[in-house]
């Protein structure tokens, strides 16, 4: 291994899981030794990863770069677009910079479940009715004021990408969160009342790179570089 080496685990037609942010960025930056390492989603990650030299970490996604064991992914991406910004620099202008650290932070809090839910939604006491009374109708609410925050970001800035420099870190990490819950139905951004959203992820999904990423959801357990191409073990 000479590149970053990111492990990524996705069930086609249904989900990846947040490496997608990472490897989209690879895409988009450009960069050609990276390496993808799929793992089998119906076995636990952390033996598979252990066989390709995985040392420490046991979560989903790891990026392996310099030596180190880097998790979570919005830690990841930053790491990546600063290590790689001399191909080309999606960390927005340095007086951009707080802005695009709360997106980063906010691309993970608009997509969680609040604390106080998580008693009745772990209580094997409720009937499916409650919980959906208790849980998830209060959560649809909080999910429809996360786009309304998006929404009004658009509507007052009337740019293509959420930081006025243009495409960015921020647009990869918020991208999958309103990509994945939108296509989850948790998010539902076809109903009319958030056409600038809605527009917002066709265009991300529209992205070439974005494109490219997709495609690592249907390759099954391997290594791969850039484009979903096969590698060697």
């Amino acid at each position: 291994m000479h590149g970053p080496r990111l492990y990524h685990v996705a069930v086609p037609g249904f989900v990846h899981s947040r490496a997608f942010r990472c490897i989209w960025l690879f895409e988009e930056l450009g960069i050609d030794d990276f390496e993808i390492c799929m793992l089998n989603p119906a076995e636990s990650c952390t033996p598979q990863m252990r066989k390709y030299g995985v040392m420490r970490s046991k979560k989903i996604p790891t990026l392996q770069l310099d030596g180190h064991e880097i998790s979570e992914s919005g830690v990841i991406s930053q790491v990546i677009a600063e290590k790689y910004q001399v191909h080309y620099s999606l960390l927005g202008t340095s007086d951009e910079r707080l802005e695009m650290l709360q997106w980063i932070a906010i691309a993970e809090t608009c997509i969680t479940f609040r604390i106080p839910s998580l008693p009745s939604l772990m209580s094997d006491r409720k009937s499916l009715s409650e919980l959906r009374s208790e849980v998830i109708q209060p959560m649809r609410q909080v999910f429809r004021e996360n786009i309304a925050q998006f929404e009004t970001h658009f509507e007052e800035r009337e740019s293509e990408y959420l930081l006025a420099s243009g495409f960015s870190v921020a647009d990869t990490m918020c991208g999958w969160s309103l990509h994945t819950f939108h296509s989850w139905g948790i998010m539902n951004l076809d109903a009319g009342d958030s056409p600038y959203t809605s527009e917002y992820l066709r265009r991300l999904q529209g992205r070439p790179a974005f494109k490219s990423a997709e495609k690592y959801a249907e390759a099954p357990p391997g290594l791969y570089g850039r484009g979903c191409v096969a590698l060697p073990v």
